[in-house]
């Protein structure tokens, strides 16, 4: 479990900025992708979700805020909780008109509060120890109203391949992705913070198994970051609809999945 010493191992997003430009298939393609994927999440939230006065919403994870404007889309009253207060200090200076946030230095797995109607978790269960990813989706569950939405995303293996990295900058401006075995990542972060970011590439299909077992129902998932080479690199290839409409592609592809998943009723 994080401790109240916790603090967020790739301090400013180096590494991982460091590992966008380097790695996406031509500029912009990185914040396009994810702009995609939140479209289609606010497209579902938006007809199932009530007004937004009325909806009660919790960033777990939330990090330095960068999600909290798109989260009080759907709310007025938002909670954001993270457990490294330097990162928390920063998203302490969002405002969005008309929101009403509120801010608790916290890992999830001690959260209370709610019931939330609708829940973000974005990017946090590849950073934590391989036993925190299932109490945390229960935890999640537990402050959750039933039929309550949670929007889940991650950094995905290939179905049935999951892996492991220490990523790192060295000489300047490149990024080292080392691939490690499950107890050197879980040892790498229980060590602190740095040098290098851990980072796990979750089996899509273990994470649903969990969900169920925590108590969600999957109703939507979609891929994106697609860096694998599918032949022309450039903006004319629309990659991520192409492998979203494959189901052998889907399975195998993109480093990124957003998922929607739904709080079951007792």
């Amino acid at each position: 479990m994080l401790t109240e010493s916790y603090r967020y191992p790739d301090t400013g997003d180096h590494v991982t900025g460091m590992f966008i430009r380097r790695h996406e298939p031509y500029d912009g393609y990185w914040t396009a992708s994810e702009d995609r994927a939140l479209g289609k999440v606010a497209g579902h939230l938006t007809a199932s979700l009530v007004r937004r006065e009325e909806v009660k919403a919790l960033d777990a994870g939330c990090g330095e805020g960068r999600l909290l404007p798109w989260l009080a889309r759907f709310s007025a009253d938002v909670t954001a909780a993270d457990p490294d207060p330097d990162r928390l200090a920063k998203a302490r200076e969002t405002v969005v008109e008309d929101t009403e946030f509120s801010f608790t230095v916290s890992p999830i797995t001690e959260l209370d509060g709610g019931p939330y109607d609708l829940v973000v978790c974005s990017h946090v269960i590849q950073h934590v120890p391989t036993p925190d990813v299932a109490p945390i989706l229960r935890r999640l569950a537990g402050i959750t109203a039933p039929g309550g939405t949670l929007v889940l995303a991650y950094s995905r293996s290939p179905v049935g391949r999951e892996a492991f990295s220490l990523d790192s900058v060295e000489a300047g401006d490149e990024v080292r992705s080392r691939r490690v075995s499950r107890e050197v990542f879980d040892k790498a972060l229980r060590a602190g913070a740095g040098p290098a970011l851990p980072v796990r590439y979750l089996d899509p299909s273990e994470v649903a198994a969990e969900a169920t077992e925590a108590g969600w129902r999957t109703d939507w998932e979609w891929t994106y970051h697609v860096l694998d080479d599918l032949g022309p690199a450039d903006e004319h290839v629309d990659r991520d609809e192409l492998v979203n409409a494959s189901g052998p592609l889907r399975r195998h592809l993109g480093r990124d999945l957003i998922t929607l998943l739904r709080r079951e009723h007792a």
